[in-house]
């Protein structure tokens, strides 16, 4: 979502509102055009994950005015800015924590932006289409343009690490049944001391209607506010994949959480003849579904 906000002394346009990133983001052109030096910048032990010599200063941020909305609608907080050398098709981008501060809650299908005003009631303020896709093309073309083009892209502002190894439990589990049945049941770490091991059993067995064990405990969401469903254009050609057959275990455990998920309501059966996606299964700590749109049976 593409919007324009009052910062600092400016009204800036091309602010990109990105719930994907943890900082907010000003880049050099905006830093100049604003009449802000290098002497504005404070000292910040915080910053943004890899992003090498980007920075202007890579242990300093701004703080500036940031103002959303007009008239009696508008919300004036104080944004910290990391400062970055290079520049995107987008001026600033608004992370997760101004968004947050503002108490912004944003629809992407009506392109709108909700937060709470300074008298408390509720502003708004709209994304720019137009401006967002003029943004967007200019973002992959320029990525397009040469393997070994300079510069800092949006895929590099992201403050998740994926290739951190997730944590895994430590030391030996000891496995006790939390519900009625044997299908409830968690782990412990078998080594810890006795004292510590059974308040903890019996604080997780007290509070087992907390979990959901099947697809029927979690109601998730209404379809009248969010489903999927598979857009497909008349005049497209369709391209069926060759079918994959599954050993036994495999089919047997595909139909066991097909049913599940069916008796929960999470998905309806639906006949696509030629639009079809195979479904792929794999075993981890249990069988998981790893694609739903297999789901959709052919004719």
């Amino acid at each position: 979502m593409v919007i324009t906000a009052r910062v600092g002394t400016g009204l800036v346009k091309r602010i990109l509102v990105d719930t994907g990133a943890d900082s907010n983001i000003m880049f050099c052109n905006v830093f100049v055009a604003l009449g802000l030096r290098d002497a504005d910048l404070q000292t910040h032990q915080h910053c943004v994950v890899g992003l090498g010599d980007h920075f202007i200063k890579s242990d300093c941020i701004i703080t500036l005015p940031t103002s959303l909305g007009q008239g009696q609608g508008r919300r004036t907080i104080m944004a910290e800015f990391v400062i970055l050398r290079d520049s995107t098709a987008y001026n600033i981008i608004l992370g997760r924590k101004t968004i947050n501060d503002l108490g912004g809650v944003i629809s992407t299908r009506m392109l709108v932006m909700k937060f709470i005003t300074e008298e408390g009631s509720v502003g708004s303020v709209r994304g720019d289409l137009e401006t967002a896709v003029a943004c967007d093309n200019a973002s992959l073309s320029l990525r397009k343009k040469s393997k070994e083009a300079s510069g800092v892209f949006l895929a590099d502002l992201d403050a998740r690490v994926d290739d951190k190894p997730r944590p895994k439990p430590e030391g030996d589990l000891e496995k006790f049944r939390v519900g009625n049945s044997e299908e409830k049941f968690m782990f412990v770490n078998r080594n810890l001391p006795h004292e510590l091991k059974e308040p903890l059993m019996e604080m997780i067995r007290a509070n087992g209607n907390l979990f959901a064990w099947t697809p029927t405990d979690m109601p998730g969401i209404d379809s009248g506010l969010m489903s999927h469903h598979l857009a497909i254009r008349p005049e497209a050609k369709p391209v069926a994949q060759r079918r994959r057959k599954m050993s036994q275990e495999r089919a047997e455990e595909v139909a066991r959480q097909t049913a599940s998920l069916l008796e929960a309501g999470f998905i309806l059966e639906l006949d696509y003849s030629t639009w079809l996606s195979n479904m792929e299964a794999g075993k981890k700590a249990q069988w998981e579904m790893e694609d739903v749109c297999g789901l959709l049976r052919s004719q």
